[in-house]
């Protein structure tokens, strides 16, 4: 017999869909004990011979050991206050990790709820299963995903593809009329098309700066096209969920695509805004999303009155917060939040791929430098080292600042800047590397208010250990930027919890090895290892090559490619 008691937990801790805990006893058996290890999320607690587990985990147990006889002691109410079943026909596309489970549960039961999770852990594919078996048992047509960043909804598109055998549409998305036919970003009247006509996809994907487009005044009022067409769709019950991805980046309500989003009322379809950074530091940013969700009915003046101290000139300045206790009780209610602390069963490192678009400026510098390589490409097929020809291409996808004296436009430094921005915001820290050191200066500079340390070829070596330990010792050294050559091999960075690779290394071996200054004995939690690339750039068909093809990639660097295939490589960097 397996006895089960439910009790407040020991070694775990409590968080708002696992409020208890489940202690299971029962006399050794070697198949139930290899179960018990394969979830996700357990502790054995020897001096009692129990293992405990998430009280979500209670009902999965039950049902996979049908044969044997289980006793559940103490207060079982707790478990059918969390716990949603998954529908019959449901099946994950993709193995979930435990809290991922508990996860998607949790959104099967409660409509509208702030998912918090630490960066990281998997917020994307929770939505995509919830999304997905809500369409199964309730019908819903459409999911629609709001971007707080523009550059996420290709990462959305390439999600849903990995987690689900669903179709995702970003909405405007256009092709070349021309060989080769690439994937672009239409107008805002190409967006408001395909919301007129809907595309055959579940997910549909947008931007939440695309919500503002196209708006007009009508008397006293102003019309927003595209938000007015939604909630027209989640009337009519075409759209029967939305999730609001990145919220915190929406944090002024009387902007105008403020303004857009709470003019979609879809009251009854869950709404759920998601961010890893929704934190107390600043009470503003959460009215917003909290608005939006339902959570909060007062206007911002005076949701700013009851949480804000006013006083500078004409008292009209906020000078500090108040009755934040009660704020974070309403969080407790209305949030569900892991941290990599929390979560047991994540493997140690994450990785995630960051598109984006170049400018037009950007895009421009890119054509010239990529024109010009290909009205050479006879003798770079022949040269003893094609790889360097590519560099000045690659570095145009990086900071065309270092190629042209006016055009200093970059996507990725935008990108790597709000990255930053939201590391710090949860009091963690990077690591950020490129392989060019006119690049990381570039970075030091964009990102001094962050005091990085640094190390490139340039720096002494007795001077890098003191980089190093100020990166690792001073809480107010958020990153430290370097060369992949300087930084990548023999440190130990294990206050990081994030790595970020402006660029991507040649060679898969030396990216592990950089990977692994943080990742290493020390480590005090999950690693996400994020890479920046410019869509539709040689970026895509390097990452290819060497994540995809790493072998390969290897053999060319080193010389071990026949020249037949060197040049079809090159061909491939260029198409």
């Amino acid at each position: 017999m397996i006895t089960i008691t439910i009790d407040k937990p020991v070694k775990l801790k409590p968080t708002p869909i696992s409020p208890m805990s489940g202690f299971i006893e029962f006399e050794y058996d070697s198949q139930i004990v290899d179960y018990i290890k394969s979830l996700g999320t357990r502790v054995y607690i020897p001096e009692k011979r129990q293992w405990e587990v998430p009280i979500t985990s209670i009902p999965t147990i039950c049902n996979k050991l049908t044969t044997q006889h289980v006793e559940i002691v103490g207060a079982v109410q707790h478990i059918k206050q969390v716990h949603a079943k998954l529908p019959e026909k449901f099946s994950w596309c993709t193995t979930p990790y435990s809290h991922q489970i508990e996860g998607v549960l949790y959104g099967l039961e409660n409509d509208n709820f702030l998912l918090g999770d630490d960066q990281g852990l998997g917020k994307t594919k929770q939505i995509i299963d919830m999304a997905i078996a809500r369409k199964i048992s309730e019908g819903i047509q459409h999911c629609l995903i709001i971007c707080g960043i523009n550059s996420t909804k290709y990462n959305w598109e390439q999600e849903v593809a990995i987690h689900s055998k669903e179709k995702a549409w970003v909405l405007g998305t256009r092709f070349t009329k021309r060989y080769p036919v690439r994937q672009i970003e239409g107008s805002s009247q190409d967006k408001l098309d395909d919301l007129n006509n809907l595309p055959d996809a579940f997910f549909l994907i947008t931007n939440i700066e695309a919500l503002r487009q196209m708006s007009y005044k009508q008397g006293k009022k102003t019309v927003y096209p595209l938000a007015e067409k939604i909630q027209q769709l989640y009337k009519q019950g075409k759209i029967g969920m939305i999730a609001f991805d990145e919220a915190h980046k929406a944090k002024n309500p009387e902007s105008q695509q403020g303004k857009a989003l709470l003019s979609i009322e879809a009251d009854d379809i869950p709404k759920i805004p998601m961010s890893g950074t929704f934190v107390l530091n600043n009470p503003l940013d959460l009215y917003l999303p909290l608005r939006w969700a339902g959570f909060e009915q007062h206007s911002f003046y005076q949701y700013k009155q009851h949480y804000c101290i006013m006083g500078g000139y004409g008292g009209k300045e906020v000078i500090g917060y108040k009755n934040l206790d009660e704020l974070r009780a309403l969080l407790d209610k209305v949030m569900l939040r892991r941290t990599k602390e929390d979560v047991l069963d994540l493997p140690p490192k994450v990785h995630t791929t960051e598109y984006v678009d170049m400018t037009k400026e950007q895009a421009k510098i890119y054509k010239e430098v990529k024109d010009v390589l290909k009205s050479n490409i006879d003798k770079i097929k022949v040269h003893n080292d094609p790889l360097t020809q590519m560099i000045r291409l690659r570095q145009a996808t990086g900071y065309p600042g270092i190629l042209s004296t006016t055009i200093t436009e970059s996507a990725k430094m935008d990108r790597l800047e709000e990255l930053v921005e939201e590391i710090a915001a949860v009091g963690q820290k990077a690591i950020i590397y490129s392989q060019w050191e006119t690049m990381t200066e570039v970075m030091r500079k964009r990102l001094k208010v962050y005091k990085p340390a640094y190390i490139t070829g340039a720096v002494k070596s007795e001077d890098r250990m003191a980089e190093v330990k100020r990166f690792q010792q001073d809480p107010e050294c958020k990153v430290i930027i370097g060369t992949i050559g300087a930084m990548g091999t023999g440190l130990t960075l294990t206050a990081a919890t994030n790595v970020i690779f402006l660029d991507e290394p040649w060679n898969r071996a030396l990216k592990d090895q950089a990977e692994d200054r943080a990742h290493r004995i020390g480590t005090k939690g999950t690693v996400r290892v994020i890479t920046l690339v410019c869509k539709d750039t040689i970026d895509e068909r390097i990452m290819t090559l060497v994540q995809k093809k790493g072998r390969m990639a290897d053999m060319l660097i080193d010389g071990k490619v026949d020249s037949q295939k060197t040049g079809q490589f090159i061909d491939y960097l260029l198409s």
